[in-house]
């Protein structure tokens, strides 16, 4: 019973743990995914201030682990979570994964579903393979600012006036 335990402690101080990384950005809008079989923790809204609700989102997954370890540990360890996603299906928008350790509550990101603009063009470059950064607010900073602008590609590109 001590490992259920224990698994129930690393999920519940992950969930914390990103929300109280999320929430230092005023623009970001969190929901759970509570009982959603999607694979996702949560969906990340981008609220622009002075604009109409925004439908820029982002999901992420959460992982934890008890013990503290580095980014190269981590991709290792993480690399049978990534290709999991593979078989869970494609993503029609940006997802990451955002894992922490208890023991020092430092979190690391890796893209599953990476935003990219290519000739104006969006993309989504899937990856098998982690890349564990350690988050900070400049890494969310600077995920917040791919998800828009590959959202601004994305709009240029599809979205057409109609009349």
């Amino acid at each position: 019973m001590a490992g259920e335990s224990d698994q129930w402690f690393v999920a519940e101080r992950s969930r914390a743990l990103a929300l109280m990384y999320l929430s230092h950005r005023k623009d970001l809008v969190i929901t759970e995914q509570k009982g959603a079989d999607i694979g996702l923790d949560f969906i990340v809204y981008v609220v622009k201030e002075s604009e109409s609700p925004s439908l820029r989102q982002f999901g992420i997954a959460l992982g934890g682990t008890a013990g503290p370890a580095s980014a190269e540990q981590l991709d290792k360890a993480l690399r049978p979570t990534m290709q999991s996603f593979q078989r869970i299906g494609q993503f029609p928008y940006p997802v990451g994964l955002l894992h922490f350790t208890m023991q020092d509550d430092q979190g690391y990101w890796t893209w599953v579903a990476e935003p990219a603009v290519s000739k104006d063009a969006p993309q989504l470059l899937i990856h098998s393979e982690p890349h564990a950064q350690r988050i900070d607010r400049g890494l969310l900073d600077r995920i917040v600012e791919r998800v828009d602008r590959w959202y601004d590609a994305f709009y240029a590109r599809i979205a057409v006036k109609a009349s």
